[in-house]
């Protein structure tokens, strides 16, 4: 048996357990009270967070915590190592008036209609809450939405169309892949995906392409540029939003204020636009601190006494 073949076997046996957990789940959302589902799936939910603590650096994590942010650490400590996954595995029919009572939507949600004639928007966002989900909860309110992300090994094609299926409309990818947009600029493209009614959802905290460092506190907060340059390639809005949950299976979607398009310009100011999505997105995460992502708090870090440091950099 050749090196490859036996790579394989692994692979294939973990997309047939992958493929049959979904729809053994699907199952069970049929003929179980969603009360019931979610207590149910809480000990293999809590067993798979077990799993992947040790990547998430939980120590290393806590201590990157500004003051402001600061949560109560049983809180912290808890959620990350049992909490985490369960959220991800509620019901997939969000379209229905029962689905849709699960997640509301809370600021400035007259700026993202979804008409024709609206302005496209970038919402910049953070690894924050389960923000997985976003895309899905945002396409489930009318608000057509493609997420920015790394290409991550799909375990299933069959199975991600089943899933995409349930967030419409069909000719608009839930997930974009970074490489589509990269380099940039390429304005033709990043206008035909980010036309009138489109919103693009961008993470902020991700550690790639050019950076930016907003002091925050006594702390830097590396900020990925990728969302603002997008935004002043289309000429589109810049709005800050984040998802936490608020109780079992219930979420919140906040809208912050849009960037002020006196910060775009003919050339965008980088550091007040970093402050504005900064500080809206701080009065979000200071209600519930602990929903933090570990990729989150690999963005800050201690500023030193000088205060001296490079404000862009090319990564």
């Amino acid at each position: 048996m050749s090196p490859a073949s036996t790579k394989m076997k692994p692979q294939s046996w973990l997309r047939g357990a992958t493929k049959s957990a979904f729809y053994f789940r699907r199952w069970c959302e049929r003929l179980l009270p969603a009360s019931v589902l979610s207590v149910l799936l809480w000990p293999p939910a809590a067993v798979w967070d077990l799993l992947q603590l040790r990547p998430r650096k939980l120590i290393s994590c806590w201590r990157r915590f500004p003051e402001l942010w600061r949560p109560k650490s049983w809180r912290f400590f808890l959620r990350q190592s049992l909490g985490l996954y369960h959220a991800r595995l509620i019901p997939d029919h969000l379209c229905t008036s029962r689905g849709l009572s699960r997640c509301r939507l809370e600021g400035g949600t007259d700026l993202i209609g979804s008409h024709d004639g609206d302005r496209g928007a970038v919402l910049a966002s953070l690894h924050y809450g389960p923000y997985e989900l976003a895309p899905f909860w945002l396409r489930a309110h009318g608000i057509v939405t493609a997420m920015i992300r790394a290409a991550p090994a799909e375990p299933s094609e069959s199975l991600t169309n089943y899933r995409y299926a349930f967030s419409p409309p069909a000719d608009v990818p839930v997930f974009l892949s970074v490489d589509e947009l990269a380099p940039l600029p390429r304005f033709a493209h990043v206008r035909t995906i980010l036309g009138p009614g489109r919103r693009l959802l961008v993470m902020v905290d991700v550690d790639r392409g050019m950076q930016l460092h907003v002091p925050f506190e006594d702390r830097w907060f590396r900020m990925a540029t990728g969302a603002i340059r997008l935004a002043a390639m289309a000429d589109a809005e810049l709005i800050p939003c984040l998802i936490r949950e608020t109780a079992t299976w219930k979420f919140t979607i906040h809208f912050g204020e849009r960037v002020p398009r006196c910060y775009f310009g003919s050339s965008p100011d980088m550091q007040a636009i970093g402050r504005h999505l900064l500080n809206e997105f701080s009065k979000v995460i200071t209600r519930h601190p602990e929903q933090c992502r570990s990729k989150l708090l690999s963005a800050i870090s201690p500023r030193p006494v000088s205060g001296k440091r490079d404000s862009l950099s090319e990564n």
